[in-house]
């Protein structure tokens, strides 16, 4: 009993591991299939993401630069326009004093050139040598010559801006050198902007993601800077700054462009441009996060789009591959059912591609196993299944032909069951049979008998040593023989429950050579044995008398250690030339 449980724990512990390896196996096809789809997928969209990435990134950093440009010129257009306005206005009022023939005063001047926005102060100073007799007796007189001659001035010379703070306030400082008619100097007119006037909406008008506007003149001297972080600072690259060295560098060889500092987005950008009339260089700094914003967004979108997209593809691809490893698993598992004979319902098809048409394959296979199997169990069931094992192991055995070798032969037959059968109707005839049979083939099975055939109530078998001795088959045939005669007081007692009558068998058991091989056909063929010993074996069964078994002489050589006899008793056989030595066993001893 422990060793049936130990037996059955060890099945169930197979069938658990095995399951669970089935079940790794099938979530490993599932990776793999995973796997073998999503990197193709994930290659393209990303290779083809990529190189968008790339293009349009081209794209925008070349209209950037062509817009950064453009808006630096207008930045520093915007500069001199501011700075020269001062200029203009005198110039006009120049041109409105000759028109109109009326003198003008350096007064005058000075108090137009106040109204103007980012003028802080002005101041005329007289340069003539004229200024120096201002207190003589001819100061009259002369004080109207200098007025005929200022009244005919001209701008010769505009002195370059000066940066200077006064009281506290970042000051640009012009001085603009007046000559009359003739040349000679008329004085100096100095005019003192507010820088943050002339740098007013420059960051607006250059660049929206500035954050820092400096000018520098051509030395690279600041003339001005709106971070308060460098105000220490004097020369453009005074601190070997890779950015502001290279801005210098190119400010030698062009007149505007933009520069990018080292990183992906760069830390730094700067744009510069110089002014046409005034020898400075306006500079616009801006942080590489802000100007190549539209490009890191972009950047950010494609890479979420692409995961959703590698997302969205990856749930497509799990849904698909998950129905067919389903149908993988289902086909597996009943694939393990048939493997023992259990078919179960035909599998539902549920696409029309290549998994579909396994799934019908392996449903019209099942049906042909059934039919198969119908065919076997209806017509088959004369072929003995062990000797059908060792056709599935031996397939050269179910070829036609035999070969001559020694086997043991046992016949039985019901003693007087054909005058029973003339008292008794067909139907009662064959289910008497039926059982008979039906006791007697399981034991012939239990000891590796091979049925030849049936012969009314008669069953004809040998036993081949296939892998042993022939004492040993022998000894096997008349064990077998043995169970048979116990088991026919279990049948009359089967016989008597259904008031039918008590029966006997006989038993003959020989041993010799006989031709052992397939008779018949290609299309219909049967496993038996042909020759003399047949005969005799035929002849010895019918000496046996109910409850007796008969074994010839050379059976009992191979077993007359084994067995006990009853009794000896010489027979003439037909067929046999002279008698025969046989002999009813009374008990096995082994």
């Amino acid at each position: 009993m422990t060793g049936t449980v130990d037996i059955t724990l060890t099945h169930r512990r197979r069938t658990g591991e095995y399951m669970m390896l089935e079940r790794f196996h099938f979530k490993t096809l599932q990776i793999r299939l995973l796997v073998l789809l999503l990197i193709p997928v994930f290659l393209i969209i990303f290779s083809g993401g990529v190189l968008g990435f790339i293009y349009t990134r081209n794209v925008i950093l070349d209209q950037w630069n062509d817009s950064a440009v453009l808006k630096l010129q207008r930045a520093a257009h915007y500069i001199e326009m501011r700075l020269l306005k001062p200029i203009e206005l005198m110039e006009m009022l120049f041109q409105l004093s000759d028109k109109k023939k009326t003198p003008i005063l350096p007064d005058a001047i000075v108090a137009h050139l106040k109204t103007l926005d980012g003028v802080m102060a002005v101041a005329f100073k007289d340069t003539s040598m004229m200024t120096q007799r201002a207190s003589t007796p001819e100061k009259s007189m002369m004080g109207q010559q200098k007025m005929m001659h200022f009244r005919h001035s001209r701008i010769t010379k505009i002195s370059t801006p000066e940066y200077d703070t006064d009281a506290g306030h970042e000051v640009i400082t012009l001085a603009v050198t007046l000559i009359d008619a003739k040349g000679r100097d008329n004085g100096q007119i100095e005019i003192k902007m507010s820088f943050s006037y002339l740098l007013r909406d420059i960051i607006k008008l250059g660049w929206w993601q500035s954050d820092m506007a400096c000018i520098v003149d051509q030395k690279g001297k600041y003339m001005a800077h709106t971070n308060m972080a460098m105000k220490g600072r004097h020369f453009l690259g005074g601190e070997n700054d890779p950015l502001e060295l290279t801005i210098l560098e190119k400010m030698e060889t062009t007149p505007f462009g933009t520069i990018k500092s080292k990183g992906h987005p760069p830390d730094m950008v700067a744009g510069f441009y110089k002014l046409e009339h005034i020898p400075w260089t306006i500079i616009l700094f801006a942080k590489g996060t802000s100007i190549l914003k539209p490009i890191t967004n972009y950047r950010n979108a494609f890479a979420l789009g692409s995961i959703f997209m590698i997302f969205a593809v990856l749930i497509l691809i799990r849904h698909h591959v998950g129905k067919i490893v389903d149908q993988i698993k289902i086909l597996s598992k009943n694939a393990r059912q048939v493997a023992i004979g259990k078919y179960g319902s035909p599998v539902i098809v549920n696409s029309r591609d290549e998994i579909g048409q396994l799934v019908e394959n392996y449903n019209d296979m099942v049906k042909g196993l059934i039919e198969r199997d119908f065919i076997r169990d209806s017509f088959g069931r004369y072929v003995d299944p062990k000797f059908a094992k060792y056709l599935l192991k031996h397939p050269g055995a179910g070829d036609l032909g035999g070969k001559r070798r020694e086997v043991v032969m046992m016949m039985s037959d019901i003693r007087g069951f054909t005058a029973l059968s003339e008292t008794l109707s067909p139907e009662i005839i064959i289910r008497i049979l039926n059982q008979y049979f039906s006791h007697m083939i399981k034991i012939i099975q239990d000891h590796n008998g091979i049925i030849v055939d049936f012969f009314g109530d008669a069953i004809l078998v040998f036993f081949e040593p296939l892998s042993g001795a022939t004492a040993d088959t022998a000894l096997c045939c008349i064990q077998c023989a043995s169970r048979m005669q116990s088991e026919m007081s279990s049948f009359n007692k089967q016989m008597e429950r259904q008031q039918l009558p008590d029966l006997g068998m006989g038993i003959g058991i020989n041993a010799g050579q006989v031709i052992v091989g397939n008779i018949g056909s290609d299309t219909r063929a049967k496993y038996g044995v042909v020759g003399s010993a047949v005969n005799i074996t035929s002849r010895i069964q019918a000496k046996a008398e109910k409850q007796e078994i008969v074994v010839s002489e050379s059976v009992y050589q191979y077993t007359k250690d084994l067995i006990q006899i009853k009794k000896r008793f010489s027979a003439e056989l037909k067929g046999v030339d002279e008698p025969m030595t046989l002999r009813i066993i009374e008990n096995i001893i082994a």
